[in-house]
């Protein structure tokens, strides 16, 4: 199960030369790490300006904190389908604002993506402007962009082993990603280069280049604990370069492997409150949320 907070980050790396084979070994086991079949977890979402004082960011206006509870379950025959479905819970202006994903193990079927406002009482259905275009627009107004929560496939992209360095007293590797055509027509980024600790094949730092090859985010992953044998960030730093806004997003709780009822995985969630009410409560019971 590649829940939405990782969903993004598991990309495959390699290169063209006698290390591609060694590069997309490294691929395939980031993709094949073990996460579970399902999550039931709360998290805040805070989102700000920032200036640098003194080399340190700073939010340079008060910060926009979004609770959110969030469901994800992996489906299908072989596991590899997911379904994901996000709430918030406050601001009480914004409760009930949903984002729900359906994400599909089939290369050539994009994911699905709805989100629900609660002041409209609409479903909108998140789509690019044409086949050659990216999705434009931000998870519940952070800099989570609709595309850095679909899942990936290791075949979307090529791969390089740019170097080894040590990173926050972890020995990593530091590995380039880069879009193949059909992928790239429809992708914000030109290329990815991410930070992976060679002993847990967990994340700790992604750079993000846009269309024109400019650095435009920066992603950082701190807190990880083990839980259920697992390797869990609790802390997220989405950091827009160009914009100079920054998304922290700290987790509360997660429970894995809960069981969580298809009935949940639906739009009616997203329009029906006491519907949705129900089912959450039964999640927040199982996991102690």
């Amino acid at each position: 199960m590649k829940n939405w907070l990782n969903s993004f980050i598991i990309i495959g790396l390699g290169c063209t030369n006698v290390y591609a084979l060694e590069a997309r070994d490294i691929a395939q086991k980031i993709f094949d790490r073990e996460d579970g079949y399902s999550q039931f977890s709360e998290q805040t979402i805070a989102t700000c300006k920032y200036a640098i004082k003194n080399r340190r960011i700073k939010c340079s206006e008060k910060p926009r904190v979004k609770v959110i509870e969030s469901a994800v379950k992996d489906y299908g025959d072989s596991g590899k389908d997911k379904k994901s479905i996000m709430i918030i819970l406050a601001p009480p202006s914004e409760r009930g604002i949903g984002f729900l994903q359906y994400d599909y193990d089939n290369q050539d079927k994009d994911s699905d993506q709805w989100m629900y406002l609660s002041a409209l009482g609409k479903v909108k259905r998140i789509v690019s402007g044409n086949d050659n275009e990216p999705k434009t627009g931000t998870l519940f107004g952070s800099e989570f962009g609709y595309e850095d929560t679909e899942q990936r496939h290791i075949d979307d992209f090529t791969y390089k082993i740019l170097k080894e360095e040590v990173y926050r007293k972890r020995n990593c590797w530091v590995l380039e990603s880069r879009p193949v055509p059909g992928y790239a027509r429809k992708s914000n980024y030109s290329r990815i280069e991410q930070w992976i600790d060679k002993e847990r094949f967990t994340p700790l730092k992604i750079k993000m280049y846009d269309r024109r090859g400019k650095l435009i985010k920066q992603m950082s992953f701190s807190e990880y604990t083990k839980q259920d044998d697992i390797w869990v960030a609790k802390k997220l730093n989405m950091n827009n370069v160009q914009s100079r806004r920054i998304s922290t997003m700290k987790m509360k709780y997660v429970s894995l492997n809960v069981a969580v009822d298809d009935a949940i995985m639906s739009q009616r969630t997203l329009t029906d409150g006491a519907f949705r009410e129900k089912y959450l409560m039964e999640l927040r019971n199982k996991s102690g949320g």
